[in-house]
C-alpha cells in the first residue's frame, strides 16, 4: 500500500527591482523642473502675501493656500526624487493628479482674492502676490495637464500607477512513501 503526499506552495512577491533610491534623472526631467518652479513660485507668493498687513481682507487665505501648496509639492517632489511611490500601494499617478486639481482651484481662488484686494488697496505686496500666484497657477495647470496625460496612458496600459509589478512563483512537491500495516 502506498500513499502519495502533495504539497503546493504559492508565493506572490511585488517589486520593480529598483527600491527606494536617489533618482538624479528626475532633477533633469520636465516634471522635476515643473515641481521646482512650483515650489519657488509658491514660496515667493507666500512671502509677498505676508509683507503687507491685510489680514481681514484675505491675507490668511492666500498665505494658507500658498504655503500648503508648497508643502504638498515638496512632499511629492521628495517622493519622486527618492522613488518612494514604487514602494507604496495605490494608484499614485491618480492621487497626485487629484491633489494638483484641488490646488489649481485653491490657487485660482487665492489669486482672485489677491487681485480684488490689490485693485482695491494698491499695496505692493498684494499685487506681487497676485503676479506670482498667477505664475504659480500657470505652472500648476501645465503640470496637472502632464499628470492627466500620464494617468490616462497608465490606465490604458493596464497598470495601477504605483510603479510595481507582481510576480507569482508556484512550487509543487510530490512525495511518495509506502505505509505498512503493523500487527
Amino acid at each position: 500500500m502506498s500513499t502519495e503526499y502533495v504539497e503546493r506552495t504559492e508565493t506572490t512577491t511585488t517589486s520593480d527591482g529598483s527600491g527606494i533610491s536617489f533618482q538624479s534623472g528626475f532633477l533633469r526631467s520636465l516634471p522635476g523642473y515643473l515641481k521646482i518652479a512650483e515650489m519657488v513660485l509658491d514660496l515667493i507668493a507666500f512671502i509677498c502675501a505676508s509683507v503687507d498687513w491685510w489680514v481681514p481682507l484675505g491675507q490668511g487665505w492666500a498665505q494658507f493656500v500658498f504655503i500648503s501648496a508648497l508643502i504638498t509639492t515638496l512632499i511629492f517632489f521628495i517622493f519622486h526624487l527618492f522613488n518612494v511611490f514604487s514602494k507604496l500601494p495605490g494608484p499614485w499617478i491618480f492621487i497626485e493628479f487629484v491633489y494638483y486639481v484641488v490646488y489649481c482651484v485653491l490657487i485660482f481662488i487665492a489669486v482672485i482674492v489677491c487681485l480684488a484686494r490689490g485693485a482695491q488697496y494698491s499695496h505692493g505686496g498684494i499685487i506681487a502676490a497676485t503676479v506670482f500666484g498667477m505664475a504659480a497657477l500657470a505652472v500648476y495647470i501645465i503640470d496637472t495637464w502632464f499628470m492627466f496625460r500620464n494617468w490616462q496612458s497608465s490606465r490604458h496600459a493596464g497598470t495601477s500607477g504605483s510603479g510595481t509589478s507582481g510576480t507569482t512563483t508556484t512550487t509543487t512537491t510530490h512525495t511518495t512513501y509506502e505505509t505498512r500495516t503493523q500487527y
